[in-house]
Order: structure tokens, then sequence, then C-alpha cells
């Protein structure tokens, strides 16, 4: 394999070892309580935010979409480690 192109061993090598793995529910929750603290760190940050946060709150849903949450816990999550009040009237039902 020492005589192939660089970029072609580089594809052979992530074909036998692929990084998307399947990951497990342990995983998938870790990250989601990982993004969680995430986001409040960027709730509590001045400065122009907006972008970082919407990426995070995009990938907070999707996770919770992978762990089969109903979308109003993963919104309580959310409202949970946002520095915005939310009330009674604002939660999804």
């Amino acid at each position: 394999m020492a005589d192939l192109p660089e970029n072609i061993q580089k594809t052979l090598e992530r074909y036998h070892n692929p990084p998307n793995k399947l990951r497990s529910i342990q995983e998938i929750t870790a990250r989601y309580n990982l993004a969680l603290e995430n986001y409040k760190q960027l709730c509590f940050m001045s400065g122009d935010v907006r972008e970082q946060k919407v990426a995070k709150h995009a990938e907070i849903k999707a996770l919770g979409w992978v762990l089969g949450k109903p979308d109003k816990d993963v919104v309580n999550d959310i409202a949970a480690n946002s520095n915005r009040m939310i009330f009674p009237g604002q939660i999804p039902r």
C-alpha cells in the first residue's frame, strides 16, 4: 500500500475505520448533556453569539430527536439552560 497516492491511501484508511460509526445511547445522552452545558455558557456570554446559539439549539434538537425525546421535553431542557425567562404560556404542548 506504500506505492499508492496519499489521497487514495487516506480514503482506504477511512473506509476501513469510518469516523462516523453508530453511537450508543450513553454516548448520545452524554453529548446531549454536553450540548446543553455549552448552550448555557453561550447564553451568558456577551457579544454577538446568535449564530452559535442557533447552531447549538439545532444540535440539541437533533440529539433529542435521536434519543426519542418529545419536542416539549427538549424545549424545556433548553429553557432550563437558558438565561431567558420562560412563562407557562410559551411552553409548547
